[in-house]
């Protein structure tokens, strides 16, 4: 089974703040050994809460607030993160254009215009919600699959980011 690939595709996306969050939370599972340090903080949450009963103390209350800042910490860490960059960087306000060819994946806003080449991406990670184009180890263009599905558009970029990348 052979798909005709088209020489450009291009999809519009408006990512909201929620989408952009999960986008990041999402990511974490591709940063390869990094997964550790973001297990640290919830692994010390659950100690605090798992650890006094085991030796016939009792969990109190301080003890019950440090594990909720531990299991915590990771997404409030990506929120605040997400949140000041949305706030203070004129290159991700409005809507992006993304368009894929034989040359790369071309990336434009209303302040801005990008093009990677196929060879500097290192690879292409589909989950349930995103489509996540790496362009270093830990860094990466997310577009969101409601978007490429609802523009009809998910098949064609699968055909040619397949052809140009380790796709997976």
């Amino acid at each position: 089974m052979s798909i005709e690939v088209p020489n450009r595709i291009s999809v519009t996306v408006k990512s909201t703040f929620q989408q952009m969050f999960m986008a990041s939370l999402t990511m974490i599972r591709y940063h390869g050994a990094l997964i550790v340090v973001h297990l640290i903080f919830p692994l010390a949450g659950l100690f605090l809460l798992v650890f006094p009963p085991l030796v016939g103390l009792r969990v109190g209350p301080q003890e019950v607030i440090l594990a909720m800042l531990g299991f915590s910490f990771t997404p409030l860490l990506i929120a605040v993160s997400v949140w000041s960059a949305r706030r203070q960087n004129k290159l991700t306000e409005g809507s992006f254009v993304y368009s894929f060819d034989s040359d790369g994946v071309h990336t434009s806003g209303a302040t801005f215009d990008q093009t990677i080449k196929w060879s500097a991406i290192p690879r292409v990670r589909q989950s349930k919600r995103f489509l996540f184009i790496f362009i270093s180890r830990t860094r990466a263009l997310c577009i969101p699959m409601i978007d490429l599905v609802n523009q009809g558009v998910f098949k064609d970029v699968r055909a040619i980011t397949e052809l140009h990348t380790d796709f997976q």
